[in-house]
């Protein structure tokens, strides 16, 4: 009897987080934008998972989502950038499924238990309602038959839809039926707010998500009977022989690659790195050959890595050579990484910061990562569930990482302060967050001055949006964001659009 009591507890304390939790999330998010709201969701969210026992404080991936996921959501409230919300909005649906199973080890396997149990979770609503209502028998029969014919009655509705697209006589016939439907529809969009009614659905759908729903037990099996290191398997003579003529296929193998990719580091040494000049040309090619070039490098690098040390190669008593060459293999490769980074330091002195400029540093900072991954797995023997679940965790950290800062504000500054020397580009300069504007609101004369430099240097500089247009959009987006700042509500402060407003209005 304490048993059912406790069990029957646990269900109501769900169901009054789920209640309280959409509540919350349609007086933080109804018709406002996101800032410290999303923070104080998050802070709700976490307290409402500890209070129905599902924050569980253990496990390396487990502490890191949540780490990752209050601090990207205290730098939405600092930066007010769309990037900080995106890793946010990807750290809680990474959260979801690690709640399930705290000590997962891999953000893959966490990923597709969330995925699985957005849909699960719902119908586990139901449940929910039916365990609590078992004193009651109409209220079980009710939430039966609901759970019976929920499905059919959506399979049905969307094969009406069907048929009554394909037949008009069977059309003809539900006229009236339809007709009465969408009556009802247009009552409701009259008579009730259509905003608030979504709000709360989605509110209470996202409750669900959280509070609801179960690991999935074959991804279960699949994290828990992978292992980080690889196990010897005896072998039969055939096999041996196998291994052994595989060996001797690797070492040629690395070999020649070693070979072809010193020549290419070589040439990227003596051009890139001491000799570079530029004549006036445009970079993007110069560098998006070379951030091809490396990810196919990578790309190669570890799938022939996965393949000759998957298994039994590993365990030979004299591997040694083909160990060494696979080492120098990854060590060009680091140089080619670097080479990439190099080039992407002349293409931002020369045409200065971009979004996707400032991305290839930190993805040439993950890459050396997923070099150095490599070099453990082949020099400790390691799986390749080793190599996907640190790189993965690896790439999580460093998004969060780069939410902590305000990159439109950083590429408004530096680009203007580089303008005499580096392309100032525009059209894209107005297109930066309202956060930036205080930084990209310049005088006619300063503009002026600027657009003259460029065009003495940059001879394509005519392909672009003048000075004096730049000026009119800016200006225009300034009395925009000004005027809209002043009409927003509590939910969407945040810090940067804050300080951003006293700029602007002091100049």
């Amino acid at each position: 009897m304490r048993l059912f009591q406790n069990e029957r507890n646990m269900y109501l304390r769900k169901l009054i987080i789920i209640l309280a939790l959409t509540a919350m999330f349609t007086i933080l998010f109804y018709q406002v934008g996101i800032g410290v709201n999303l923070l104080l969701y998050n802070l709700l969210l976490l307290l409402g998972l500890a209070y129905v026992d599902k924050l569980a404080l253990k496990g390396e991936v487990n502490l890191t989502l949540i780490a990752g996921t209050l601090l990207s959501a205290i730098f939405v409230v600092i930066n007010g950038s769309i990037f900080a919300i995106a890793i946010n909005i990807i750290s809680l649906f990474l959260l979801a499924g690690i709640t399930l199973f705290p000590i997962s080890r891999s953000i893959i396997y966490t990923s597709l238990i969330s995925i699985v149990n957005f849909f699960y979770s719902q119908f586990a609503f139901l449940g929910l309602i039916s365990e609590l209502s078992k004193k009651s028998k109409y209220a079980d029969a009710i939430v039966k038959v609901i759970r019976i014919l929920i499905v059919p009655l959506i399979v049905l509705t969307v094969f009406i839809l069907i048929y009554r697209a394909a037949n008009p006589i069977f059309e003809g016939m539900l006229k009236s039926i339809f007709d009465a439907v969408e009556n009802f529809f247009n009552w409701i969009f009259e008579n009730f707010e259509i905003a608030l009614i979504g709000t709360i659905i989605f509110g209470f759908i996202i409750s669900n998500y959280f509070i609801l729903g179960k690991p999935n037990s074959e991804l279960v099996k699949l994290d828990t009977g992978s292992s980080n290191d690889l196990t010897q398997n005896t072998l039969s003579n055939d096999a041996a022989i196998t291994v052994k003529t595989e060996y001797k296929s690797a070492i040629v193998l690395f070999a020649m690659l070693n070979i072809l990719i010193l020549i290419i580091n070589v040439i990227d040494i003596r051009w890139v790195w001491f000799n570079f000049s530029w004549d006036g040309e445009y970079l993007k090619q110069f560098v998006h050959e070379g951030t091809y070039l490396l990810v196919l490098s990578i790309l190669i690098s570890l799938a022939l890595s996965n393949y000759y040390f998957r298994g039994s190669v590993n365990f030979l008593e004299k591997n040694r050579n083909l160990r060494w060459l696979a080492y120098l293999w990854l060590f060009q490769n680091s140089i080619l990484t670097v080479s990439v980074g190099i080039r992407n330091f002349w293409y931002i002195n020369y045409f200065s910061l971009a979004y996707l400029r400032i991305g290839v540093i930190f993805f040439l900072i993950l890459t050396l990562f997923s070099i150095y991954t490599v070099f453990v797995k082949v020099r400790q023997k390691k799986s390749t569930y080793f190599l996907f679940s640190k790189n993965s965790l690896a790439a999580y950290i460093l998004l969060v990482f780069m939410a902590f800062f305000n990159w439109d504000v950083i590429i408004a500054k530096y680009n203007f302060s580089h303008s005499k020397s580096a392309f100032i580009h525009f059209n894209f300069l107005s297109e930066l967050g309202d956060n930036a504007l205080p930084y990209l609101d310049k005088s006619h004369d300063e503009l002026a001055s600027i657009d003259a430099n460029q065009k003495d240097v940059f001879a394509f500089r005519d392909q672009y949006i003048s000075s004096r247009e730049y000026y009119d959009i800016i200006q225009e987006r300034k009395d925009n964001f000004l005027s809209e700042w002043e009409k927003s509500k509590w939910q969407d402060w945040n810090l940067a659009s804050h300080r951003a407003y006293l700029k602007l209005k002091e100049q």
